[in-house]
């Protein structure tokens, strides 16, 4: 007897469902976008998945959704390491009895490090919560941290729509491409364009009530 589905799978089917019906239509990137700034503070749903639909399902609107998601992104981040900011005091002293002496220094690297750091975090798919609570609590300020996250999901953001653009024709190309190409680019390139396909298709089917 197949097993019923969680809570958390039927709440993430509906919201699939939910984006993919109202995808097309503009006030839903505002709508996402506020989820997207809770998603800084707890895992709720990956705001990549979110410009992914609305690019495919918007691609005139592609640049906006870009700056919006990346300013929520920023946003998160911003609220987050202010929070986390009125414990600075207590993360002085956590160092010092961690490391010692060192502790301080360790500080130092990280509010030195930090605004560089986070641009690198920043870049890859998920919000980087646990680095913007370390920066945040050795003292890198939540404006600049909130910045750098922008630049980083601005750059992320950026490279996926040029993906859902650029990588279609790119496939065409590639399938006469040499044994190493064969194998691991072509493939996983054309499993994305599929993808983006199938977000056209089933956002079709769900506009017409099938």
């Amino acid at each position: 007897m197949p097993s019923s589905p969680s809570f958390f799978q039927r709440f993430f089917q509906r919201v699939e469902t939910v984006v993919l019906r109202h995808g097309s239509e503009p006030q839903t990137i505002f709508l996402l976008a506020v989820f997207s700034v809770l998603d800084g503070f707890v895992p709720m749903l990956p705001a990549e998945m979110f410009v992914l639909a609305l690019c495919v399902l918007q691609p005139k609107k592609g640049k906006v959704i870009v700056v919006v998601f990346a300013l929520a992104s920023a946003l998160g981040a911003f609220l987050l390491a202010l929070g986390m900011g009125t414990l600075t005091e207590s993360a002085e002293s956590l160092s010092q009895k961690l490391m010692g002496s060192q502790g301080p220094q360790a500080l130092a690297m990280l509010r030195d490090a930090g605004p560089v750091s986070m641009v690198f975090f920043s870049v890859f798919p998920d919000a980087p919560r646990s680095a913007i609570a370390l920066f945040a609590l050795s003292g890198v300020s939540p404006e600049s941290i909130g910045a750098m996250v922008f630049i980083g999901k601005l750059m992320l953001y950026t490279g996926l729509l040029w993906l859902i653009h650029h990588l279609p024709s790119r496939v065409r190309r590639w399938r006469g491409a040499g044994p190493w190409g064969v194998k691991w680019l072509p493939r996983r390139a054309s499993r994305f364009v599929a993808y983006c396909r199938r977000i056209r298709r089933r956002a079709r089917c769900l506009s017409q009530g099938t």
